[in-house]
């Protein structure tokens, strides 16, 4: 039997928590944070969080203690690499220096695992090469959670970079499916930017990070408006219809697709043999109709709701105007571990 975790992914924005048992969805909740909580990545004060926390858990009935935490870009890194053979001490010697593009001088303050994905072996059949995912995590990050979670009345057990949580939805997808991609593309349409996270089969690839999000969309509503953005996003929020539909916001929508075209067309062209066509869905972006009808257009590809990886989906019942689902993805797909 597998382990149950109650899956948490904390934003800049809002703070998602699920539970999933026996592959069934059990809770999901999403709740907006109050401003200067989090900021890129960084729990700025510990106590509020943990309260918020442990009223989530009591107001969703969560019983899962264990704690299964999804760790944004702006705290961790992750990456798909080829190390030559060595001996597993030698290996965790010379992980920190495959980070070097983003870990200048503090190596040692940050914590590393890799998982083995393929060996590559010579004409005498010995072992040349290793095929690697590696990631790396603040010790300092992994130390506040485990402090804040313990005051919110939960264990702090594991921990994964986002883009690595992905790869247990393929997993149990293609577990229950026999008839699936042989490729994915999860595009996460976030508030700081979209990440479009690239997958062989279940295993990761890569990420391409567009520069492009719900804050642009802030920042365009709020000079439309003549408002402080911070009224801009309460605005858009609320009352989404309303602006979802605006020139300046087309404009937007337009550039999000022309760059997730360009990003597909450079993976394609690195990638020759490549036969990603099934692009996945996510993030709070998701459920503006006109941006995803542009995307549909620009795209030549099969355009997805994440929603069709979750376990337990039901074309004939999904309703995704009420469905969390694309919101709490990370946060969903880290309970499957």
């Amino acid at each position: 039997m597998s382990k149950v975790y109650t899956g948490i992914q904390i934003g800049n924005y809002s703070v998602k928590l699920t539970q999933v048992t026996d592959d069934k969805i059990d809770r999901i909740s999403v709740t907006p944070l109050p401003e200067n909580l989090v900021k890129d990545g960084r729990i700025l004060s510990i106590d509020a969080i943990s309260e918020l926390i442990k009223g989530i858990v009591k107001d969703n009935q969560i019983k899962c203690k264990n704690a299964a935490v999804v760790l944004s870009s702006d705290v961790s890194f992750a990456r798909r690499t080829t190390m030559p053979y060595m001996p597993i001490e030698q290996l965790k010697i010379n992980l920190p220096y495959e980070f070097h593009d983003y870990i200048q001088n503090e190596k040692e303050s940050y914590n590393y695992d890799y998982a083995v994905i393929g060996k590559f072996e010579n004409e005498k059949g010995e072992v040349e090469s290793l095929d690697l995912l590696i990631a790396a995590a603040r010790n300092d990050i992994l130390d506040e959670y485990t402090g804040m979670l313990k005051k919110a009345g939960l264990k702090f057990k594991l921990a994964i970079p986002e883009p690595l949580t992905y790869r247990n939805l393929l997993r149990t997808y293609q577990k229950n499916n026999e008839n699936h991609p042989d490729e994915y593309c999860i595009v996460d349409l976030g508030h700081a930017a979209t990440r479009m996270h690239m997958f062989n089969g279940t295993i990761y690839d890569t990420t391409r990070v567009i520069e492009y999000g719900g804050a642009a969309l802030d920042a365009l509503i709020a000079d439309y408006m003549d408002v402080d953005i911070h009224l801009a996003s309460n605005y858009k929020i609320s009352n989404m219809y309303d602006v979802q539909s605006l020139d300046v916001c087309h404009d937007l929508y337009n550039r999000i697709a022309v760059e997730l075209l360009r990003a597909l067309n450079f993976y394609h062209y690195n990638n020759p043999e490549s036969t990603l066509n099934d692009i996945y869905f996510c993030g709070g972006l998701v459920k503006i109709k006109p941006l995803m009808e542009i995307i549909q257009s620009t795209l030549d590809a099969n355009i997805h709701n994440v929603a069709e990886l979750i376990p337990g989906y039901d074309a004939e019942k999904y309703d995704s105007e009420k469905s969390e689902a694309e919101i709490a993805t990370a946060a969903i797909a880290i309970t499957l571990q």
